[in-house]
């Protein structure tokens, strides 16, 4: 049975929000301390490597010789420092669908965007993603080979804030004051300017984006190992592929190409969007990236299962619940975590259109 046609719905057949978080590649660049102008690309080599087998199904070839091909990256000799740079756009992609066809769910999408953005929902987003920036998680593996670095945030109007990572936790989300407290440079009115900034990128009626260049600095010594993103390697290529391959970019430098190491901007906007910090599960402790299922890629945990009726799917069923909910909100802090989740979600994008039994319900 249809729904009436004035009942708040936002399940419909067709429906999909453009990804309002747009992260350049990142590059790596091996620098020398005192000398920031010297910018030396990290360039990925290939070398052949005897192991060991060693996995659980070797069977008859168990602890022998394993010899392979393998991509790597290091910091090339007298160098002593390491930067991964790239950039981010903030956009104000989540106030309405990118494609919908149902006007009825479009304008629902629209005014629980709209609330959102009167009760400084959009605010509380702008902290978490700057958190995960200022904490460098995006370097992932790379933040801990070192035990001093910093990143270096700049706006498009010049501002300058550098934080120390270390200040700050992976786990446990930092509040205004805590970012504060991790800058080195800068001063609090420009960080609260930089949180304002990102908030009106990300809901701003006239469309301009909100643009930060993003710098992590660290101390490394020379010849030690950089982690670039990996590539997928389909089984058909296997053969013709060293076993680990590495991503990078083709560039010149000194009068030749060289392939330089970059992180892929999905892994980037993978650690900005460990935001979920309401999925409430026991089985895993601290933010996850958002996503519907609330999926876990380093354990394989799903915390937002059908189930649990924690998904973005049965979350944005409640659509009357949902949205009043956000327009009786006085501020941010009484805005609900499932709401601020199926919010973030439309901030990351993706198509979201209802199976056929529910787009039939819905008309």
């Amino acid at each position: 049975m249809a729904k009436s046609p004035t009942a708040l719905s936002l399940e419909t057949g067709m429906l999909a929000f453009a990804r309002s978080v747009q992260i350049t590649e990142g590059l790596f660049y091996a620098t020398v301390s005192g000398n920031p102008e010297t910018l030396t690309p990290v360039e990925v080599l290939e070398k052949g490597v005897r192991g060991q087998t060693s996995q659980d199904n070797a069977k008859d070839k168990a602890g022998l010789s394993n010899p392979q091909s393998v991509e790597y990256a290091i910091v090339p000799q007298r160098h002593d420092r390491v930067l991964l740079s790239f950039s981010v756009r903030f956009m104000p992609l989540s106030l309405r669908p990118h494609a919908c066809n149902n006007t009825g769910v479009g304008a629902a999408y629209e005014r629980l965007a709209s609330a959102y953005r009167t009760a400084g929902g959009y605010r509380t987003l702008a902290l978490l993603y700057l958190w995960n920036i200022a904490n460098a998680r995006f370097a992932w593996r790379n933040r801990f080979q070192s035990d001093a670095m910093s990143v270096r945030v700049e706006t498009g109007d010049g501002t300058v804030l550098v934080f120390d990572p270390f200040l700050l936790s992976l786990d446990i989300p930092a509040s205004f004051d805590e970012l504060a407290a991790a800058l080195t440079e800068g001063e609090p009115e420009r960080l609260d300017e930089l949180i304002t900034g990102v908030a009106h990128g990300l809901s701003n009626g006239d469309q301009n984006a909100f643009v930060l260049m993003v710098e992590w600095h660290a101390t490394m010594e020379p010849g030690q190992e950089i982690f670039p993103s990996q590539e997928y390697v389909r089984e058909s290529n296997k053969d013709e592929k060293p076993s680990r391959v590495l991503a990078k970019l083709p560039t010149l430098y000194a009068g030749r190409e060289l392939m330089q190491a970059s992180m892929h901007s999905q892994k980037i906007g993978a650690a900005l969007r460990h935001i979920d910090i309401w999925h409430g599960s026991e089985e895993h402790e601290g933010p996850i990236a958002v996503n519907p299922f609330g999926g876990v890629q380093e354990t394989g945990n799903v915390l937002r299962k059908p189930e649990t009726k924690k998904s973005f799917y049965h979350l944005r069923a409640k659509a009357e619940a949902l949205i009043t909910g956000i327009e009786t909100a006085n501020g941010p802090d009484e805005i609900s975590g499932d709401a601020h989740f199926v919010m973030a979600n439309l901030i990351r994008g993706g198509v979201f259109g209802a199976s056929g039994k529910k787009a039939e319900a819905n008309g």
